[in-house]
């Protein structure tokens, strides 16, 4: 089983809240504290890829540079969890190989990128890929090293919005990117076979940004921990 704290933006570009997830997300259990690097104006900007000016506004006002990256990756080395980031392009994803991460992750606002992706399914780490944009009938990519991750990109994902494969083992996922509030989906999905559970990771769900509300706090990520590691033991 891992439990990836996807901590996301959700420091609101403070490096001494970053400092704080990391330690909460050891604290409660996960294994990866994940964060998220992309070029706000290449995704958000008016010739992104998905334009929206309130979203660049905001997503501004949280992106890391280089050295935070470095700083992110030095505390959860102290802390003895695992540093991971969803890299949006090839000059963030260069940033990573530089750290010497372990695993990649390739968010589902990248999964399309063809360039990209396989440049990081090419390195042979482990790779966790979302699929919540996808629309193929198969897989994007065939590689062995990739880990796919059912996902649904709704922020917060209403529980009629969600359709998890009744057995994991027998579907194209290893895993659930939930985006639901509450940890109640994550843990079905455990129970029906998946083996990475990425869910967002907060201090304060009434914090301001578009992913708080559909995070799990420090008690939250830590039942969520003990539980889905109890039902591994029993399935």
């Amino acid at each position: 089983m891992i439990i990836i704290a996807e901590i996301g933006i959700n420091h609101n570009g403070n490096l001494h809240v970053a400092h704080e997830l990391i330690r909460q997300a050891r604290i409660s259990g996960a294994d990866i504290a994940k964060f998220q690097f992309y070029d706000p104006h290449k995704i958000f900007g008016p010739n992104g890829s998905y334009p929206n000016a309130e979203a660049l506004a905001q997503a501004l006002t949280v992106q890391f540079g280089f050295d935070e990256a470095k700083q992110l990756k030095a505390w959860c080395d102290q802390e003895s969890v695992e540093f991971m980031a969803s890299a949006f392009d090839l000059e963030r994803f260069a940033w990573m190989e530089s750290l010497g991460v372990r695993r990649h992750k390739i968010p589902s606002r990248a999964v399309r990128d063809r360039e990209l992706c396989e440049r990081i399914l090419a390195t042979g780490g482990e790779t966790f890929v979302s699929l919540g944009f996808w629309t193929g009938t198969q897989v994007p990519y065939d590689a062995p090293n990739a880990r796919y991750l059912y996902c649904v990109p709704e922020y917060p994902c209403p529980y009629e919005d969600v359709t998890l494969p009744l057995s994991f083992a027998q579907s194209v996922y290893d895993g659930f990117s939930d985006h639901t509030i509450g940890i109640e989906a994550a843990l079905v999905a455990v129970g029906r076979g998946a083996r990475i559970i990425e869910k967002h990771f907060t201090l304060n769900k009434g914090l301001p940004g578009p992913d708080h509300i559909c995070s799990a706090t420090p008690d939250e990520m830590a039942e969520l921990s003990r539980l889905s590691r109890l039902m591994e033991k029993l399935s």
